[in-house]
């Protein structure tokens, strides 16, 4: 008959304060973000992100605002620049997924400020271009660059957001990217009469690197990040304190309780509670970017081709992105709450929006119709982005991204290639953009088709994803 043992009360006092002791000295790093107010650490994370995808919209447009002044300089023909801007987005593709896998396995951080230094260096190059064949070469490769830095903001942005507000944070930083590529509209409108043409690409190039290398003191690495691949303790104590966790013991331990450590593994966006999603996220991706980039680079040169001077038309294409800056903050707390029926109103309305463009109308109006495509395409791209940035673990979470937007830029280049193509086969400028209302029929169904699928498995697509990756 074996012998039963029995804790003594000491034992047991032992026990609970060792346990006490742990519970002491954990700081759950989950609660400190649920925690966070839009203020102090998150604020200057977000406003210095902003500043970066700024710089980095206004670096993938300065070429299309570049473009009526080259066209005229080289002797070349509209057209040729459908290359320049398929190429150049073409490397946008190529960086997204790199650098969208680098982010996942070496850190947002330093992604985000080696890929700004890179653009910023061929942009600045970009103003030495004699030829439409060198200025695709460059555009290709500093795409590279602009490609990584949008899925880490959005990641690092995301991982740092309370859940009930990552839409929202997640907007008023992009939102910067619209203001960027706006500003091409009015920094080409007040320069190119002055300085010609290469200004527009030393002023990006030039931006790009001081605020990367100004990044190395100002950005901070994300502390989920950090602690899923059980990085530096001291940094994470040094940010865990920034949010917070000013009474942990300097040997605190940090967990996180909503997610689990696990190795990168990019098959895991096609398991389980994601198999469905992921797909129709890329397909929305590329319809949704289609028609933002058609309308980004081709608005500018076929209003010039109407009735407006060159310095009309920037303005009236400069309306595209403020409008979908205006339209993606004041949608981004109904993106938080209802998300895919949002991409579906926006779809919905932004067909004959579209298709208005290529009508006859004065002045006034034509600014108001591209003020509302604005609205409901990149408004449409907003909430992707809240989207793909919601659905993802934080050990996948820039790779998810970046796949998206880089699958997504096979619409970008299409988009962008489509319209000098048919510009070749001399349709009318009204046809071409009644052609383009056709897309958002597309994407109104997969927007209703995700929004069942998401109705249908709830959250469970992140904790699958999570349990494929161990």
């Amino acid at each position: 008959m074996e012998t039963q043992y029995a804790p003594t009360p000491a034992l047991k006092l032992s026990f609970a304060y060792y346990a006490q002791e742990l519970a002491m000295n954990t700081v759950n790093v989950s609660a400190l973000i649920e925690r966070q107010k839009l203020g102090g650490f998150a604020l200057l994370l977000i406003v210095w992100c902003f500043a970066i995808v700024l710089i980095d919209g206004y670096d993938q447009v300065a070429v299309a605002f570049a473009a009526p002044a080259l066209i005229h300089a080289w002797q070349t023909s509209a057209a040729g620049f459908g290359r320049v801007f398929g190429v150049g987005l073409f490397g946008v593709l190529i960086g997204s997924l790199l650098l969208g896998f680098s982010g996942d396995r070496f850190g947002r951080r330093p992604t985000i400020i080696c890929g700004s230094i890179w653009f910023g260096t061929l942009t600045f190059m970009c103003s030495y271009a004699s030829s439409v064949e060198q200025l695709t070469v460059l555009r290709f490769f500093a795409g590279i660059g602009m490609g990584g830095v949008v899925p880490n903001t959005v990641a690092l942005v995301s991982e740092y957001a309370p859940k009930a507000r990552r839409a929202t944070w997640v907007t008023l930083m992009f939102s910067g990217f619209s203001i960027g590529a706006g500003g091409g509209g009015a920094v080409a409108s007040w320069l190119l009469p002055r300085y010609g043409w290469p200004i527009l690409f030393t002023v990006g190039g030039a931006a790009a690197v001081v605020v990367a290398l100004a990044s190395l003191v100002l950005l901070p690495e994300s502390i989920r990040f950090l602690i899923v691949n059980g990085r530096d303790s001291h940094r994470i104590r040094q940010i865990a304190w920034r949010l917070g966790a000013t009474d942990a013991d300097e040997d605190a331990r940090y967990v996180i309780d909503d997610e689990t450590s696990a190795r990168v593994r990019p098959g895991a966006l096609f398991q389980n509670g994601l198999a469905v999603v992921t797909p129709l996220l890329w397909a929305l991706f590329i319809l949704n970017s289609l028609a933002l980039h058609f309308l980004q680079n081709w608005l500018p040169i076929l209003f010039g081709m109407g009735t407006l001077a060159p310095a009309r038309a920037a303005q009236a294409a400069m309306m595209f992105p403020v409008g979908g800056t205006v339209g993606a903050l004041a949608l981004s707390r109904f993106v938080d709450r209802y998300v895919t029926r949002v991409l579906l109103l926006l779809a919905v309305a932004g067909g004959p929006i579209a298709a208005s463009l290529g009508m006859p109308m004065p002045t006034a109006w034509i600014f108001a119709a591209v003020f509302a495509s604005g609205v409901c395409v990149i408004g449409g791209q907003f909430a992707l982005y809240a989207v793909s940035g919601m659905v993802c673990p934080t050990a996948l979470r820039s790779t998810g991204v970046g796949s998206a937007i880089g699958i997504g830029k096979l619409g970008s280049v299409a988009g962008s290639m489509l319209g000098g193509v048919l510009l070749a086969m001399h349709l009318p400028v009204s046809t071409l953009f009644v052609d383009l209302a056709s897309i958002f029929v597309f994407v109104a169904l997969l927007a209703a088709w995700l929004g069942g699928v998401r109705r249908g498995t709830g959250s469970a697509g992140s904790s699958h994803a999570q349990s494929a990756m161990e």
